[in-house]
């Protein structure tokens, strides 16, 4: 089975949330989470740099941001197939404009942490250090 890696913002609430909801919601727990500060992307993918997106490195190493990453992850959650239906069907240039309002004021609406952090609910061995 592939790896599917999550690249987050460990400072971000609201992204730490979400790779939470991801961790819990993926029973073939085949999706990996690291973030911008892990030696694992400053080794494996030192171009990769905190912006206003999370990354998901599918099983062929493509780099995928924005809508095509969530969409790319609903694939591997078990969650509401009507909700993953509709989300699916979405544009992509709508989701990515709602993303991108909500990306860039994340912290603002959601909160900061002090320190780069990884959700606590998360198996270690899905955790790239």
């Amino acid at each position: 089975m592939k790896k599917i890696i999550v690249v987050f913002d460990g400072f971000c609430i609201l992204c730490n949330n979400y790779t939470s909801w991801l961790s819990k919601n993926n029973p073939k727990k085949n999706i990996y989470f690291t973030n911008f500060e892990s030696n694992y992307i400053k080794k494996e993918y030192p171009n990769l740099k905190l912006g206003n997106t999370l990354f998901v490195i599918n099983g062929n190493k493509d780099i995928l941001t924005k809508s095509n990453a969530i969409k790319y992850c609903l694939d591997h959650l078990r969650i509401n197939i009507i909700i993953k239906s509709f989300i699916k069907m979405t544009p992509n240039f709508i989701i990515d404009i709602f993303y991108n309002l909500i990306a860039k004021n994340r912290y603002r609406l959601f909160g900061k942490n002090d320190s780069c952090q990884v959700p606590k609910n998360i198996n270690n061995k899905n955790i790239l250090f």
